[in-house]
């Protein structure tokens, strides 16, 4: 037997008061930093108390705003623009951050490291670049845990959201499609499954880095260019010339063939990773898609049953 419509009704208003307070938790916090339309704080980690038991976060930290370049230099997302569009195309990726986004925050964000509480992580939220007035913003979250440090991706300016047609809240689950990875020379961190933060239900484009690693291979000075102490030949035409013996070409031209070999591989890899990715956020829009739908023939079915006249009783 269901339950009567208004306690149906309660239990609904429940549920949207839990979420909108969730909201409100994650979107809150503390601004260090606020200049230009661009914020950076600090805020209350969800992730710290999902698991089984307690996982403080590494804070303070001592990080350099050139090691937090580094670090955000890095990231680069791929999405899409609305939603029916999005799926057919093929996501291009961009960095997360410009140079001058990267100018402008990787001193407060190094700071507010500095600050942060254990029990704490920082956000930061961005105008879209290079425009007078748009709403769309790059938001996310950063802190370091461990070896790692674990960045989530909420928004970003690049994709245009979802038509709410006419509303103005933005839907929690439109994550336009985002999937976050790692530049060359770095790549993501694969995390122990006891070291995983047990991520928030809408926070679900995320990425993690091996700090020192990522830090050290991004700031390793570029080795000396070979052309500079072997001069290296055109092929055919220059046979005769310093760089070959007896009209034989040097092996660099292979050596070159090979580091591509290897580059299209990792793209390879990089694009069916992103495409398995890709397929499963669907399905789980499509699940929840599908219990909302059921959710609202509910709510009409009891809502009709309870305009149905009651009979007099007979006199």
């Amino acid at each position: 037997m269901s339950p009567p419509v208004n306690l149906r009704r309660s239990l609904c208003l429940a549920v949207l008061l839990c979420l909108t307070s969730a909201c409100s938790l994650l979107a809150g916090g503390t601004v260090l930093y606020d200049q230009q339309g661009s914020q950076v704080g600090v805020q209350t980690d969800p992730t710290v108390h999902r698991g089984p038991a307690p996982m403080n976060n590494g804070h303070p930290a001592q990080l350099t705003p050139e090691e937090v370049r580094l670090l955000l230099g890095s990231l680069m997302v791929s999405g899409w623009s609305g939603t029916i569009v999005g799926i057919l195309e093929q996501p291009r990726p961009v960095p997360v951050f410009t140079e001058m986004e990267l100018n402008r925050i990787a001193t407060p964000i190094a700071a507010a490291f500095q600050q942060a509480a254990p029990t704490e992580r920082v956000f930061f939220s961005l105008p879209k670049s290079q425009t007078t007035y748009s709403e769309e913003r790059t938001t996310g979250a950063l802190f370091l845990r461990g070896r790692y440090l674990h960045v989530v991706l909420t928004d970003h300016s690049a994709f245009t959201r979802a038509d709410t047609a006419g509303g103005d809240v933005k839907d929690l689950r439109d994550t336009k499609g985002m999937k976050l990875w790692v530049a060359a020379p770095a790549t993501a961190a694969t995390v122990p499954d006891a070291e995983e933060p047990r991520w928030a239900h809408f926070e679900t484009v995320h990425v993690s880095l091996n700090t020192k690693e990522v830090i050290a291979l991004r700031s390793r000075p570029a080795s000396p260019s070979t052309e500079a102490s072997h001069p290296i030949p055109l092929p055919a035409t220059n046979a005769g010339g310093p760089g070959a013996k007896n009209g034989e070409p040097t092996d660099a031209p292979s050596n070159q063939t090979d580091d591509l070999n290897v580059q299209v591989r990792k793209l390879t890899t990089s694009n069916l990773e992103l495409r398995n990715r890709l397929d499963a956020q669907l399905q789980q829009m499509q699940a929840l898609q599908d219990q909302l739908t059921t959710l609202q023939q509910d709510l009409d079915s009891a809502r009709t049953k309870s305009k149905t006249p009651r009979k007099s009783p007979t006199q």
